[in-house]
């Protein structure tokens, strides 16, 4: 009989931050010679021209701020000390802490504190 044999799922890639990056940046340039064309070249004679490629390159820099929004917040954490139990304000960014009342370094993962070593 002819043996089976399974293969492992390949991991497959997600969306990401860096790819979000990377597609807006691409959607607002797109957009952006988009209407550089038509404004250039459709608008030279007529007004029909500029007025659909100024939107288009108003939108090639605006588009790409909207869709990176996320990006640009952080948020604050405000927990007890996992060791004395003092309160920690930190933002979100950070990855590793000392703590003020135990000077006990806490590590900082998925928007929550633990005692590091």
């Amino acid at each position: 009989m002819a043996e089976e044999t399974t293969q492992a799922a390949k991991p497959r890639r997600t969306f990401d931050s860096a790819y979000g990056f990377s597609f807006s940046v691409a959607v607002g340039l797109i957009l952006f010679i988009a209407g550089l064309i038509i404004s250039l070249t459709v608008g030279q004679g007529t007004s029909i021209g500029l007025i659909f490629g100024i939107p288009l390159l108003v939108a090639g820099l605006i588009i790409p701020l909207f869709m990176l929004r996320d990006l640009f917040v952080t948020a604050e954490i405000k927990e007890p000390c996992p060791n004395c139990g003092a309160t920690i304000r930190t933002s979100d960014a950070t990855l590793q802490l000392r703590c003020d009342s135990c000077q006990k370094v806490i590590n900082v993962r998925e928007r929550q504190l633990f005692l590091g070593e």
